[in-house]
């Protein structure tokens, strides 16, 4: 299984070096995994694997190297292709915390009712927000904070997250 943590979008001087955008929270953790696996977005298939030389941050951006990739044409063809890592390669995380990906699609429960499946999650300065499609058919997506206060339990082998979060202020419009 791989996870999505960035994409390349475009060249960066003429000896093969393409600009990217990490997705990791600090944008240059991107630079410690040495194979990329990358993909033209809305392509089947297992992403192509390739070495990264060198990644680095260069003024507001990143920057990185391919093996093989010695000029400005073989990088500009790889523009637009997303960035993948094997799951396998994250690091594994203290116990209570998870990656993103590991709670989207989660159902998301209170002490009585389902409220609806985690569809994506938002980082805000004060904490990160989850964004719950209603499990009310018809129904606007539900917000739900990611602090200790809300979220009581995540558990990832049943696929749900326990939170104390009102029911009724949820389920209307």
């Amino acid at each position: 299984m791989y996870v999505e943590l960035g994409k390349l979008v475009g060249v960066w001087g003429v000896k093969g070096w393409v600009k990217l955008h990490s997705y990791t929270r600090n944008r240059a953790d991107i630079g410690q995994y040495k194979t990329w696996y990358l993909q033209k977005p809305g392509s089947k298939g297992d992403p192509t694997p390739i070495e990264v030389l060198n990644c680095r941050e260069q003024g507001q951006g990143m920057v990185a190297q391919f093996d093989d990739v010695n000029d400005r044409d073989q990088a500009m063809a790889m523009s637009g292709q997303v960035i993948f890592v094997k799951q396998s390669d994250l690091p594994k995380l203290p116990d209570g915390e998870f990656y993103w990906q590991q709670l989207i699609g989660l159902t998301v429960k209170n002490e009585t009712v389902t409220i609806g499946k985690v569809s994506s999650i938002l980082e805000t300065g004060a904490n990160d927000v989850l964004v719950c499609k209603n499990a009310v058919e018809g129904k606007a997506d539900v917000l739900i904070p990611y602090n200790d206060d809300v979220v009581l339990e995540i558990e990832l082998e049943a696929g749900t997250v326990l939170v104390d979060w009102d029911p009724d202020f949820l389920l209307e419009d």
